[in-house]
């Protein structure tokens, strides 16, 4: 019945919700579900189809993009969203590059907003979609000052998406490294060929980061001269957001 489906669907993105940072085998669900076999591969064929989850090549079950896009239009995500958006265009205006919002959600990140610049990078970024933990700057941020998901991404595979993705885990270690140090990271066509990113973090409670703001631009539009006034221009547009949300006095991270 439709009834019992839809159950054993609630019940399915509950366990893979609790497993976020793992994933779950199909075994797993139906030994903790009580599911039969045959009815529960038809159920995630199907959820799968749907993109409510995904599954890796190791036959893994995590949250998928269509879930993440349900999940940031209710709760905390759709208030950072509101109050950032305003600043978000005046960062766009300002620098002239595509401006993004990203935010975590389970063991994804994934833009939320995005407000196009007057130089619009022609790449089309879906939101809700999953970004590469490994190579966007949005993903190695959250990564450096999350260290359950640093310690994901590194035990991870690392798809080579460029020349320039980092592929070892002792460079990516050495790069989040970097990232905390300076607070700001920067993605140098590590995802998309003559594509750069810049990413700064939206800090909430002491230690707690509830977003962050990328820029992606070209890269003959942003030399070496430009940088510094991008991740200013950038860390101002993360003061103004935190500002309208009340925590401009909270944005230091736990070392």
């Amino acid at each position: 019945m439709a009834g019992d489906k839809v159950e054993r669907i609630a019940e399915v993105l509950e366990l893979v919700l609790s497993r976020k940072s793992v994933g779950v085998r199909m075994s797993e669900v139906c030994q903790v579900l009580d599911h039969p076999i045959s009815s529960t591969h038809d159920l995630l064929r199907s959820m799968v189809k749907a993109e409510l989850i995904c599954v890796d090549e190791e036959r893994t079950y995590r949250i998928g993009p269509r879930f993440i896009q349900l999940a940031f239009a209710t709760g905390q995500s759709l208030d950072v969203r509101v109050l950032a958006h305003q600043h978000l265009e005046r960062l766009a205006s300002n620098l002239g590059h595509d401006v993004y919002l990203a935010i975590r959600v389970g063991n994804a990140v994934t833009y939320v907003d995005r407000i196009p610049g007057q130089g619009r990078a022609a790449v089309d970024i879906r939101l809700g979609d999953p970004v590469p933990l490994h190579s966007s700057a949005a993903g190695k941020l959250y990564c450096a000052f999350s260290q359950d998901l640093e310690a994901a991404t590194l035990t991870a595979p690392m798809p080579a998406l460029t020349s320039h993705t980092i592929r070892l885990p002792d460079d990516l270690e050495v790069e989040f490294a970097t990232i905390r140090d300076q607070r700001y990271s920067i993605s140098n066509e590590e995802t998309i060929s003559g594509i750069f990113g810049f990413a700064v973090p939206v800090w909430g409670a002491p230690g707690r980061l509830i977003a962050a703001v990328h820029v992606s631009a070209f890269r003959d539009l942003v030399s070496s001269q430009d940088r510094p006034r991008i991740i200013t221009e950038m860390l101002a547009c993360s003061d103004a957001i935190a500002g309208a949300m009340g925590l401009l006095d909270t944005r230091t991270a736990e070392a």
